[in-house]
């Protein structure tokens, strides 16, 4: 009985006829809707949110940025940045920075110039009244650079924090799309890899780091207050540990995520191309249909994927851009600062002024080297499934 329900069943599939130009018209899917799908498929969500806080900070400067840019990627008039109207926009949030920190540079110099006038009418009689008045007006010019530090500081760790909130928001799409285009071993190995990276640098360098830096500071001012008691060693100690582990983090990092990333792309890419020829081989009839459908699929993720890494980037740059703008702004006051009362002030003042401006570019170069390394994520992530789709 089995025989023979076997040979009819046989008998029907060949009797059966088969239209192949109607069976791959009606197959037949055009790419732009599978783009389509999946841009519409994606949480787009927490992005938008991250890219909406970056419109309010730079909206009098920058042309106002949406997710709904990624889109129009695809489109013929497509989604131009403009080198120009950006650099322009920077350039004028740089002066307004220096204006907004005019203020502090004011009262540097006037109290600068208390200083040397108090010297002026320094007498052997008055000598410890004049030496008293000169500590005080020390003091509360050291009080006012260490805020304006402080408020540095402070941008540092907030935009540090902005770029991880970014990468959270990121990250699970890069991932998804890369799923999507079969990069499992990919996935697998970046997921881990890249939130440890995002969560532990971020943590390191605003728990450690920047303690390690106002510390560096407060030893150098310390060491301007007596001729006796120097601390220029543990200050320069402390700035040598800053630059060495910033050092050897970047070189840490850049290593596993490229180490990583080979690895995985070569896997991949070896199963992308096993499963495309056992699916046009072994499926009958729909089989190079399928096979085409495949690669539409993995070719619209790639498009996407690199899409989205591009607007990543380039959000990311100017969040950090902006950021570090305020920090150099800083720099530039306090270099100012330095070299208008050089010539009326004290020798003690001027260096502790140098001092400062150097430490805050210590900051400078944390925030910068986070962004950096952000970068170097997404650029690894992209060029994975870049490389995966050409083994296949």
């Amino acid at each position: 009985m089995k025989k023979l329900l076997i040979l009819i069943f046989i008998l029907t599939l060949i009797s059966t006829p088969i239209d192949a130009n109607n069976s791959d018209s009606d197959l037949s899917i055009q790419p732009g809707e599978i783009i389509e799908k999946q841009l519409q498929k994606l949480n787009l969500s927490e992005l938008d949110k991250e890219v909406q806080k970056l419109n309010k900070e730079v909206e009098e400067y920058l042309p106002q940025i949406s997710v709904k840019d990624i889109i129009k990627l695809f489109s013929k008039d497509g989604f131009r940045i403009k080198i120009i109207e950006i650099s322009k926009g920077i350039l004028k949030y740089f002066l307004d920075e220096i204006w907004a920190n005019s203020k502090l540079l004011g009262q540097l110099i006037v109290l600068a110039m208390m200083v040397a006038v108090l010297k002026t009418f320094q007498s052997n009689d008055s000598a410890q009244v004049n030496n008293l008045a000169n500590g005080i007006v020390y003091l509360v010019l050291v009080i006012i650079a260490l805020n304006s530090f402080k408020v540095a500081i402070g941008i540092g760790k907030d935009t540090i924090r902005d770029m991880v909130d970014i990468m959270q928001a990121i990250l699970p799409i890069l991932l998804s799309l890369l799923v999507s285009m079969g990069n499992v071993t990919s996935a697998a190995l970046f997921h881990p890899i890249s939130f440890l990276i995002v969560n532990s640098l971020s943590t390191f360098i605003i728990n450690i780091l920047f303690p390690l830096i106002f510390l560096a500071t407060i030893l150098d001012i310390v060491n301007n207050l007596s001729n006796n008691f120097k601390v220029t060693g543990m200050a320069g100690l402390f700035k040598k540990g800053v630059a060495s582990i910033l050092g050897l983090i970047t070189t840490i990092f850049l290593g596993t995520i490229v180490a990583q990333g080979t690895i995985a792309t070569v896997s991949d890419g070896v199963t992308i191309r096993t499963a495309k020829y056992l699916t046009g081989s072994f499926i009958p009839v729909v089989g190079g249909f399928l096979s085409s459908t495949l690669d539409m699929v993995i070719g619209g993720s790639l498009l996407i994927k690199n899409a989205l890494g591009v607007f990543s980037v380039f959000i990311i740059i100017v969040f950090c851009s902006f950021s570090v703008i305020k920090i150099l702004a800083l720099v530039f006051i306090y270099r100012l600062s330095a070299a208008l009362i050089q010539p009326i002030s004290d020798d003690k003042i001027v260096d502790c002024l140098n001092r400062l401006a150097n430490n805050l570019l210590y900051i400078f170069a944390s925030v910068a080297i986070v962004g950096v390394m952000f970068f170097v994520v997404i650029i690894i992530m992209v060029g994975a499934a870049n490389f995966t789709v050409m083994m296949r």
